[in-house]
């Protein structure tokens, strides 16, 4: 990303993008008990959603996102609610995930596929990775108009090399604003 996907990003959040968007992600609130009580990282958290969410159920958190303004809106919130949070600011197209450090990885609807190859490193055994993608579609749906935005039928699954999928969805759905949308949704762990 670039200091103008930055700006861009800061600007969506000042002007209220997602104001409205608190709940986690409905995959990841439906896979609840599958995941795993440990270090937890939020990719493209935004305006921390879904690691709040989770930090809620006991994880200690890290949230990773390019919108300084998004972070603290997450970090307003989090206070509020009386959760500690490590919020961190940076670009995920330049970022190196650390090694072995996460028992779970959630990448709620941020397409990044040399991120995505990176995840299974970033594991620890047993660790989960849950994964929300826009999927490409001819349907009228939300989310980006731009194909590089999207993944094709089968391409998140064929890029997870390493890791055992246990769930796997391609779907068109709801979203809880009554908005159509096609993902492809993930669950799949390293192996002990």
């Amino acid at each position: 990303m670039s200091d103008a996907d930055r700006a861009r990003w800061d600007g969506r959040y000042r002007e209220g993008a997602y104001q409205d968007r608190t709940n986690p992600s409905e995959f990841v609130r439906e896979l609840t008990e599958t995941l795993p009580r440990g270090a937890a990282l939020d990719l493209a958290c935004g305006s921390g959603r879904n690691a709040i969410y989770l930090a809620s159920l006991g994880c200690q958190v890290e949230g990773w996102d390019i919108s300084v303004e998004g972070l603290a809106r997450a970090g307003a919130r989090a206070e509020a609610l009386g959760l500690d949070i490590v919020w961190q600011a940076c670009d995920l197209d330049q970022v190196e995930l650390p090694r072995s450090s996460y028992d779970l990885i959630v990448q709620v609807r941020y397409v990044n596929p040399a991120l995505t190859a990176s995840i299974a490193d970033a594991l620890r055994p047993g660790g989960v990775y849950l994964c929300e993608q826009h999927l490409v579609t001819d349907r009228e749906v939300v989310g980006p108009s731009n194909p590089a935005f999207r993944l094709e039928p089968g391409e998140l699954r064929d890029s997870v090399a390493g890791l055992c999928i246990e769930t796997y969805r391609e779907e068109h759905v709801t979203d809880p604003d009554g908005r159509a949308a096609a993902l492809v949704r993930m669950l799949a762990r390293n192996p002990d």
